[in-house]
């Protein structure tokens, strides 16, 4: 049961850890849906952002990134390595969180409760291919409101126009990080009150236009092996990865070290 408003500053607080620096919620996937659910049966406005180690990484190297990050509501974690590193440093992180599973499962709650959603960004007419196969799985689903736009600045008055003018209750982007962070911090607090995620390259999934990795694969950590095998143009951005393990290992020997003996 969801407590009063007063309470959840207090309840999220206590599920927080960080890696790198970088504030995380150990919560899974039912938690995270029961907080969203939550705000948006109140009306309340809210920033879920999904942590991989590319937003760790990016973080360290970019204040105002990271300052947006201390300022959202909720920061679930994805990623094998954020994962790996939270549970290695002795907190509770029960599982990843991924764009896509959220943006799923968002899509069959909204057939439930009738709430209106939206897809924004991903490359032009993806997000309408991702629309039309939940349309078609999800029975009951109200088709989800469209808009690409762009990510940066320049298409912010229309951005503002669409979500004045849809109201979805849910918005989910997929202009990817930290762009997609950065758009919804500078559109949806002057929308209408709504939830906002950002997903990523969720849309490509859920639209077929990239496969997924089995979910075995998933389920051992190797989801950025499958990718990077598929999509080999990807190493820039995967390089990341390695010294992203090196420095939490590093914190995790640190924090250990500085235990004291019993």
């Amino acid at each position: 049961m969801i407590t009063p408003a007063t309470s959840e500053a207090d309840r999220l607080r206590a599920a927080e850890f960080r890696v790198l620096g970088t504030r995380i919620h150990g919560i899974d996937q039912g938690q995270a849906m029961a907080w969203i659910a939550a705000w948006v049966q109140t009306g309340a406005r809210a920033h879920v952002v999904t942590i991989n180690p590319e937003f760790v990484m990016h973080a360290r190297r970019d204040p105002t990134f990271h300052h947006l990050l201390e300022n959202t509501r909720l920061n679930v974690p994805d990623g094998i390595g954020v994962v790996m590193a939270g549970r290695l440093g002795k907190n509770h992180v029960p599982a990843r969180i991924t764009g896509v599973s959220l943006v799923q499962e968002i899509a069959e709650l909204s057939a439930v409760r009738g709430w209106p959603i939206a897809l924004i960004g991903g490359a032009r007419g993806v997000a309408k291919l991702a629309a039309d196969r939940l349309v078609h799985d999800i029975p009951n689903l109200p088709p989800p409101h469209i808009y690409t736009g762009t990510r940066d600045m320049t298409g912010d008055e229309d951005a503002r126009t669409f979500l004045s003018t849809t109201c979805p209750r849910i918005v989910c982007v997929g202009f990817g990080a930290p762009h997609q962070e950065f758009w919804i911090n500078r559109n949806v607090p002057s929308a209408t009150a709504c939830v906002a995620i950002g997903v990523g390259g969720a849309f490509d999934y859920l639209s077929g236009r990239t496969t997924r990795a089995p979910a075995a694969t998933r389920a051992v950590g190797l989801e950025w092996a499958f990718r990077l095998c598929n999509q080999p143009s990807r190493w820039r951005r995967m390089r990341v990865l390695p010294v992203f393990a090196i420095l939490a290992a590093r914190e995790i020997a640190r924090s250990k070290s500085a235990q004291p003996n019993k």
